[in-house]
């Protein structure tokens, strides 16, 4: 029966696969058509029941099913869980753990009972799909790496499935086919890494392979053909027609209905045929046939599976009308019979009117009871010729039970025709025979009659008791379950004949231990074997378990009995509410802390420990509106713990009273009260930072502001109102020491800015400044100040090509890109004006842009180096002058080579008088070298002594001993720029930039660290201070220089400096204080 269907396309996108349901009443298929399979007894007026459906990425999507009775109708409401793995009450989890030793799971031959996971056949994939998770219980501890053994793994069909070694992940790598295989089971196995020995015991895994419908039903025949005679009643059997499913027996899939499609001729009636949809039986519709008219009748049958809704298969059934059946057996009763009551079979007359159906006589069936005291062997029936009159005919019978095993279970009597049993039947061994009877005339090798089948059936008897499938069941009730309420079915079944009051099987419960609180706590169904509740007094407390003494009787309970256990676990209901150990709870907190601790508040609660009904679960139902608290259950399940979710600010509240409510993570059982507790929380006052407003500061100002000029006066409030403090500011981090800030918030340009400095980023300097109090501790706040500088034209434009390659004939225009760092607006267009020098040679212009020099030689020059100098001038007239290194080489166009000079070619003579005289020049350089050796002067002490008094320094080119063996060339050092083209200008100092200025030192001491930082930074971003990356020209002073010369040590012009302070360096510098400054030398 069809009750309903499940769609979830309303909530989700996922492609379902198969759907399988907690009670196997009703059947759910992978099209969501909900089927009842088997009687429902409907307890309180509805049934519930949960339904999980496979996604096609392996998710479940849990569907709650509720069957309602509504009169003659049954409605069903169906509520969608969105979440895609399944309750703790279904088998089929995403993660399957390693169960501990000690848990609940009970070993079964070293391996472990998990519960089977299901796959429906024919999935589309993708392939590998996973399936499943396989995890260890010491996987936090060790690395563990996972693997299967078993047919579908590492035997055959391999690699069917495969697991992830790292993470013990389950795929199955291609479709699954039921038909070939319904289940397979697994092992896996761990290994913790660097060792050999498994971290786990094996763990056993059943894969089921859930049935689609994809299999139709098939006829055993293609077409069957009948005979019916013309007389036959209405209701006669004609003949059955049989098809099998290849899907899962005893279910919808393989579940076949037959039907009659057509029927040529339709005559007397459109239905002179009828067929039994169960059974396949064809019989007469119709209350008389005219052979006559219609000899013939051709049906077209089909066998539909889902209980005729889904696949179909078709046969065609040819029947014949004969004619009225004038010769039918004759049974006779023999005078000389051994047993009375055998009847006597006449071989029909070939000439009456039986005809053959497939060369088969149609004889009624013997029937023998199973288990017949006998004696053996015992008389059953006779077979008798009708030629025996007048001929000797022999008897014999042929097939299984006489010729064939088991061989003489049956024998005929040769000269009688007796049929005789000769030991006991059994019914559950056999049900039926069929032999043939032959009759032979004396002399004669040919048949005196046609060969005829007898069928033997045996006869049932109550010889068989009923058997529960299970010794002992096991089940769980919650406590305080109301009447009617499911607990278990129990199931027994009988080996007699089916359909017949010997298997007719009654349930009952013979025995309840304990009898208390009543001795009719249970009740069991007497024909489907479910277990209720019978009275609402179940007491886990009280009586924890309950074992019941079941009995099964067949022929409808009153024969044969079977007899099973029923072990029921009550199990814990929540009937006990959690309860506050005290009522009220105080605490203090500091303000501004987040996830600070406030309290612990521990409950008591009278259900069983660590389970859904003991375990608490706390909310703040009043007194924080801005969610300033959050409160959390700790580990032990009986202990909330509040802290802080934001800071508290005691400006605003300095008290906070919240009210708890505690509760179990699953609802009451039964009608209870809720507690709550109070918590008071004083908050403490602590000193808090000054807060920058706006936080971070922005300003924009011209990278030219002068020294001492305004930037912006910084604002910061202390949030302690309540303490009126002064808030002042402090410089914290200024890259390039800029600014200065006073203590009232102002900041100031305490040096030169510069846009193009590295310690600007995308025009804005950064500086960090603090704001803080006058408290005994002072709480500090940070702000960021920005300065957004505006550029101004201070940096001239520079070439970056300093040298180049060119032939001399025909040559290309060499482009020279120019670069500039100020900013767009003072920079292109250049303008470039030649130097007269280079004007003879070359010609300069701006490409288009104006931002690239298009230098052009004009005339063939020898092959050599060039230095082309020239001036390069920005849009706000900033200019450098630049020299350029051109290499002319002997060539022509584009194609830039340089051929050299070739060395002249020489005879062997030349060249060995040149090697001779480069021998005699260094034998000659040696004796030099020896003669200036002996000849070395006695080195002189570095400072002269204390009495020696001298007025010129005569060792003033020594800076230290082991110095005055070498003789340096001071030559190399008169050569001025002209001589080195390679220097360029740009490489000086240059003149249009000021210096920075430098701090005086201080008077205070304590200063004297932040004296040298700030004009160690002015000296590292000073651009007219030395070293530069070129070469020093040690004899050029140039003009106006600071610094005059040694010569004007002697040429003071005044006599009253004072050189004093040289006597306090030692004796040697106090001779040069007298020397210069008159001291008592002078009086000599």
């Amino acid at each position: 029966m069809i009750l309903g269907k499940v769609d979830h396309s309303d909530c989700t996108d996922i492609m379902i696969t198969g759907s399988i349901s907690n009670d196997f009443t009703f059947m759910a298929k992978q099209d969501g058509i909900l089927r009842v399979t088997s009687e429902v007894v409907l307890h309180e007026g509805h049934r519930d029941f949960s339904i999980y459906s496979l996604g096609s990425e392996a998710q479940w999507i849990i569907t709650l099913a509720r069957v309602v009775y509504d009169g003659h109708n049954h409605n069903m409401t169906t509520e969608v869980d969105a979440t895609k793995e399944p309750d703790t009450g279904y088998p089929q989890v995403p993660i399957l753990d390693f169960p501990k030793s000690n848990g609940g799971l009970k070993r079964r031959k070293r391996h472990w009972a998990m519960p089977p996971i299901s796959v429906s056949e024919n999935q589309r994939g993708p392939y590998p799909m996973h399936l499943v998770q396989i995890r260890s219980n010491v996987d936090k501890s060790k690395t563990i790496h996972y693997s299967i053994t078993g047919p579908g793994a590492d035997q055959p069909p391999n690699n069917l499935f495969t697991m992830d070694r790292e993470t013990g992940n389950l795929y199955v790598t291609q479709k699954l086919d039921r038909e070939e295989q319904a289940e397979y089971k697994l092992v896996v196995h761990t290994v913790a890494e660097g060792s050999s020995g498994n971290a786990e015991d094996p763990m056993e895994i059943i894969i089921r392979v859930i049935d689609q419908n994809d299999n139709k039903p098939v006829f055993n025949q293609t077409t069957y053909e009948a005979e019916v005679p013309e007389a036959s009643p209405k209701g006669f059997e004609v003949i059955q027609v049989e098809a099998t499913d290849a899907d899962e027996p005893d279910n919808d899939n393989s579940a076949i209905r037959y039907r009659i499609m057509s029927e040529e001729p339709q005559g007397p009636s459109p239905s002179v045929f009828a067929i039994d949809p169960v059974t396949g039986v064809i019989t007469v519709n119709a209350e008389a046939l005219d052979r006559g008219k219609h000899p013939q009748y051709t049906l077209l049958v089909e066998a539909a599976d889902f209980a005729g809704e889904g696949l179909a298969a078709q046969a065609k059934v040819l029947i014949t009308v004969s004619a009225n059946d004038d010769n039918p057996p004759v049974i006779s009763q023999p005078a000389d019979a051994v047993n009375p009551e055998a009847p006597v079979l006449l071989f029909p007359q070939s000439s009456g009117g039986l005809k053959r159906r497939k060369r088969d006589w149609v004889i009624p069936p013997l029937s023998v009871p199973e288990n017949h005291g006998g004696p053996y062997p015992f008389k059953i029936n006779q077979i008798r010729s009708s030629e025996d009159s007048i001929k000797t005919i022999h008897y014999s019978i042929t097939g299984p039970g006489a010729d064939q095993p088991p061989i003489d279970l049956f024998t005929m009597d040769r000269e009688t025709g007796n049929l005789y049993v000769t030991q006991e039947l059994d019914r559950e061994k056999q049900a039926e025979y069929k032999i043939w009877a032959h009759a032979v005339a004396k002399g004669s090798s040919g048949n005196a009659e046609d060969p005829m089948e007898m069928i033997i059936k045996v006869i049932d008897q109550n010889d068989n008791r009923p058997i529960f499938n299970q010794t002992t069941y096991m089940a769980e009730v919650p406590e305080n379950s109301p009447r009617g309420f499911d607990v278990i079915q129990v199931f027994a079944t009988d080996a007699d004949e089916p359909n017949n009051d010997n298997s007719d099987i009654r349930y009952g419960i013979m025995e309840q231990v304990p009898e208390e609180p009543s001795p009719d706590m249970f009740t069991i169904n007497s024909v489907t074997g479910a277990i209720r509740v019978n009275a609402a007094k179940l007491d886990r407390e009280m009586y924890p378990e309950y074992t019941l003494k079941v009995s099964a009787t067949d022929q409808k309970g009153k024969y044969h009995t079977g007899i099973g256990k029923v072990i029921i676990k009550v199990t814990d209901s929540n009937d006990h509410a959690p309860v506050f150990t005290e009522a009220s709870y105080t605490a203090t907190v500091d303000e501004n802390k987040v996830d600070a601790e406030v309290v612990r508040m521990l409950v008591t609660d009278g259900d069983e420990p660590r389970s859904s009904a003991w375990n608490a679960k706390f909310t703040i139902v009043d007194g924080d509106p801005g969610n300033l608290f959050t409160v959390k259950t700790g580990s032990n399940k009986q202990e909330g713990i509040i802290t802080t979710a934001k800071g508290l600010d005691f400006e605003k509240i300095s008290k906070h009273t919240l009210l708890v409510e505690v509760l179990n993570e699953i609802p009451f059982a039964i009608q209870l009260p809720t507690y709550t507790a109070t918590v008071e929380v004083t908050v403490n006052d602590v000193n808090e930072a000054p807060i920058f407003k706006p936080k971070d500061p922005t300003v924009t100002k011209s990278e030219s502001l002068k020294e001492g000029t305004n930037v912006v006066k910084l604002i910061a409030e202390d949030p302690d109102t309540a303490r009126k403090q002064k808030v002042m500011f402090k410089m914290y981090i200024d890259p390039a020491g800029w600014l200065e800030v006073s203590d009232e918030g102002l900041v100031t340009v305490r040096s030169k800015m510069d846009r193009e400095s590295a310690f600007v980023s995308e025009g804005k300097y950064m500086a960090v400044i603090h704001a803080y109090d006058d408290d005994q501790v002072p709480a500090t706040g940070t702000g960021t100040l920005t300065i957004i500088l505006e550029d101004v034209n201070d940096n001239a434009p520079s070439i970056e090509q300093r040298e180049f390659r060119v032939c001399n004939k025909k040559p290309p225009p060499q482009i020279l890109n120019v670069t500039d760092k100020d900013g767009p607006g003072n920079t292109s267009p250049y303008r470039v004006i030649l130097h007269d020098t280079a004007k003879v040679n070359w010609t300069a212009k701006m490409d288009d842009t104006k931002t690239a020099i298009v230098l052009s030689l004009i005339r063939e020059l020898e092959e050599g180096e060039y230095s082309v100098r020239m001036t390069v001038t920005d849009t706000g007239n900033q200019y450098q002058e630049s020299t350029v290194k051109a290499h002319v080489c002997e060539c022509t166009g584009e194609e830039v080579m340089c051929k050299g000079r070739a060395a002249a070619g020489s005879n062997l003579p030349v060249i060995l008088g040149i090697l001779g005289g480069i021998l005699l020049l260094l034998m000659l350089v040696l004796l030099l070298l020896l003669f200036a050796r002996r000849k070395k002067p006695e080195k002189e002490p570095l400072l002269l002594q204390d009495d020696d008094i001298r007025d010129n320094i005569y060792y003033y080119d020594e800076e230290g001993g082991g110095e005055d063996d070498q003789d340096f060339d001071l030559g190399v050092l008169h050569r001025g720029l002209d001589n080195r083209p390679e220097v360029f200008r740009n490489d000086v100092a240059p003149m249009f930039m000021t210096a920075p200025v430098y701090k005086p030192r201080p008077a205070n001491p304590d200063d004297i660290g932040n004296f040298i930082g700030d004009n160690l930074k002015a000296a590292d971003n000073d651009p007219t201070a030395p070293p530069y990356d070129s070469l020093l020209v040690f004899d050029y002073e140039g003009g106006g220089s600071e610094a005059g010369s040694l010569s004007s040590l002697n040429s003071s012009s005044d006599g009253d400096q004072d050189y004093d302070c040289l006597a306090d360096w030692g004796p040697r510098f106090k001779k040069l204080a007298d020397m210069y400054g008159g001291g008592d030398d002078d009086m000599l």
